[in-house]
């Protein structure tokens, strides 16, 4: 079977492209614009942050001098807004908006291509078949493939679903390869966020410089502390050197002084020996000539005198003068040494600086980096996916849509962008004993493609204003014929449901999956669906609709199963104001109870989640509705909303699904080929 890929379908049957799509729901949008002013200040981990009194989350539009139209993520953390922004500006004045068709102008311009470049397959999961747990094992099987794979939704819930049942501590995977960008508040997939790996590859940096900064500042202190001891030694230096100078000075006088008696000591020597060998003189005139030698060797004895006393005050100045060098000695290796450990210091600075600067750029490549590039496993929603450049860069060999049946085409086609071009290497898979057949082939098909859409086209569908953006990939596809009983190519249809009472599965079968939905709880032989009657008039009411005569029958219904001990109870409506009523009466009741699990909301508020007993209020009473008019909400045949909504509705009831209205009515008032009609007569027929 082919199909044109990115066509979508009007109603006249002409061809509308994605881009196309697009402007057609930005031509049908009521802008509600309401700027909220924030002050965003840009933090060390790559990150803004900005203090608003109030809380906002979720997809946002940020405009400011330096930035224009740009779609961000807000997330609110102990009282802040924290943004994810790529920008230089250190302080930005931002005015953020909800302003959906920015949103669609951006995905606009992403857009490369209107389809999908890779042939998809499908896993259609009907209510309780176990989709999540066939979707972890597709990961775990990738993994062991060493495939890197995105997995994206409409929803955080059911991207956090997903992770949260993914056992990725039993994998080989390191730290930083499962990244989530979503907002959860579920403790084991807080460490896979953006922020957590971050901080997490931030901490050992920040923990370096840290000790640096510390011992820099030691270093610095040391240099300080230096200089008067420097001082200090440098005078005791002057001193020694001084003191040896002026020794030596003195002993080289002394050596001098010396030096001249002995040259006078040697030439008495000489004249005393010359005149006691001259024999003329001892004959002519000896009395004189034993004067004068007298005279000789008393001077002579007066200039040993003298050279013993020089001698011995060289002798004492040699040995001061030995003190003084060691001194100086002393003085000058403690002034080296003060000199050395300032230099070490100012040497260790440079390089602890240096080192700083080092891990400064480390820190801003991490606070900057794409942690995609690293990542094995992402989970993202999909419009975070479609206009994340970081993740369209992320070069995967797989994308997993879950929910797919509630996204917008284009967005799907933007955000498949991020597979990379490589060829699909076959993989043979062998079947998990823990899976039922239909979960093994969605297994086996799943791991030999690049794309895989996983969800149920029989519930909610997307939230658009026009009929091009409402359309399904689903549809344009023909995955939706395998109700229709056609083996449609890379199709799935998990057929076995685990979660609702046998009726109620059966019921879902027969009347949105063309009888091919099987149960897999064992019937315990009661009732499962129930109708209380009501014909009270359902009255406008600021811009919606409310039933007070129903609303008093929820209560007491809640009421009456929670003295039976159910705890787990859900009200779904059509209309806001009418859950607004009802949820105003369970004020007492979780007084009463505290344990009690009970809530009241639209259906879309139970998309994804599953209650003991679902008590549904038509709120519409055609029985005393004077203009015959069918609202909207259930104007509608089996094959449209209003027959997904119905069975989204049914669907969260594990246990037990009471209607609640004016049934008879229905049944006999409305046209045939309504899908609230056909609904409500089966349920009032099965009861």
């Amino acid at each position: 079977m082919s199909f044109i890929l990115g066509n979508i379908q009007q109603h006249k049957g002409e061809n509308l492209n994605a881009t196309q799509a697009i402007d057609a729901e930005i031509a049908s949008i009521k802008k509600k614009v309401q700027p909220v002013n924030v002050w965003l200040y840009k933090t060390g981990d790559g990150v803004y942050k900005g203090t608003l009194p109030f809380k906002i989350e979720g997809d946002y539009i940020l405009n400011s001098k330096e930035i224009k139209d740009h779609p961000v993520v807000v997330e609110y953390l102990d009282s802040q807004v924290v943004v994810q922004l790529e920008s230089d500006e250190e302080k930005i004045n931002a005015f953020l908006s909800k302003d959906e068709s920015v949103l669609l102008q951006a995905l606009k311009a992403n857009i490369k291509t209107d389809g999908l470049k890779e042939e998809p397959s499908f896993i259609i999961g009907p209510p309780g078949t176990g989709k999540t747990k066939v979707i972890t094992k597709i990961l775990e099987e990738a993994m062991s493939a060493d495939k890197k794979v995105l997995v994206v939704s409409p929803t955080n819930m059911a991207v956090e679903n997903v992770f949260e049942r993914l056992d990725t501590k039993s994998t080989s995977l390191k730290d930083g390869e499962v990244v989530l960008t979503i907002k959860t508040q579920v403790d084991i997939l807080q460490e896979y966020s953006q922020e957590s790996i971050k901080q997490r590859k931030l901490s050992p940096i920040k923990d370096e410089i840290e000790i640096l900064k510390m011992a820099k500042e030691s270093m610095l202190k040391t240099i300080r502390d230096a200089q008067p001891t420097i001082e200090a030694k440098k005078s005791k230096k002057e001193v020694t050197s001084t003191m040896l100078h002026n020794l030596n000075k003195d002993f080289s006088e002394i050596a001098n002084k010396h030096k001249e008696v002995q040259t006078l000591l040697e030439e008495i020597k000489g004249r005393i020996e010359a005149l006691t060998s001259n024999s003329f003189l001892k004959g002519v005139a000896n009395m004189f000539l034993s004067e004068k030698l007298k005279e000789l060797e008393e001077l002579k004895n007066n200039y040993e005198k003298s050279l013993q006393v020089l001698r011995e005050k060289m002798d004492q100045i040699d040995v001061e003068i030995q003190k003084a060098k060691n001194k100086d000695s002393n003085a000058l290796k403690e002034l080296k040494k003060a000199k050395d450990s300032e230099r070490e210091a100012r040497d260790s600075i440079q390089k602890i600086t240096d080192r700083i600067k080092e891990l400064d750029k480390e820190a801003e490549k991490i606070s900057s980096g794409n942690l995609f590039d690293a990542a094995k496993i992402v989970g993202a929603t999909l419009v975070n996916a479609a206009l994340n450049k970081k993740i369209q860069e992320g070069d995967f060999d797989m994308i997993i849509v879950d929910e797919a049946s509630m996204a917008t085409v284009p967005y799907l086609y933007v955000a498949a962008q991020a597979l990379n071009e490589k060829n699909i290497e076959k993989i043979d898979y062998k079947d998990d004993k823990s899976l039922y057949a239909a979960q093994n082939d969605a297994v086996r098909i799943a791991i030999n493609s690049k794309i895989i859409f996983v969800g149920d086209p029989k519930q909610l569908p997307p939230i658009a204003n026009t009929y091009e953006m409402r359309q399904t990939i689903f549809d344009i596809y023909g995955a939706v014929n395998i109700f229709k009983g056609e083996n449609v190519k890379n199709t799935v249809l998990l057929d076995i449901n685990f979660r609702n009472h046998p009726d109620i599965t059966a019921l879902a079968s027969k009347l949105f999956y063309g009888g091919l939905l099987k149960s897999g709880k064992k019937s315990d032989g009661k009732s499962s669906l129930f109708v209380r009657r009501s014909t009270s008039k359902m009255v406008f009411s600021q811009g919606s609709y409310v039933n007070h005569g129903n609303a008093a029958i929820v209560r007491e219904q809640v009421a009456k199963a929670l003295q039976r001990g159910r705890r787990s109870i859900g009200v779904i409506t059509p209309y806001k104001k009418q859950a607004m009523l009802i949820e105003e009466g369970f004020e007492q009741l979780k007084n009463e109870y505290p344990d009690a699990d009970i809530q009241a909301g639209t259906v879309h508020t139970f998309q994804g989640k599953e209650k003991g007993i679902i008590i549904y209020d038509l709120t519409y009473s055609p029985s005393e509705m004077d203009n015959g008019v069918v609202p909207a909400t259930y104007n509608g045949d089996i094959n449209s909303n209003t027959a997904k909504l119905l069975n989204v509705a049914m669907t969260r009831a594990e246990d037990f699904f009471i209607v609640v209205g004016d049934v008879e009515g229905i049944k006999n008032n409305l046209p045939d080929g309504l899908a609230i009609k056909s609904w409500v007569e089966e349920i009032a027929n099965m009861r």
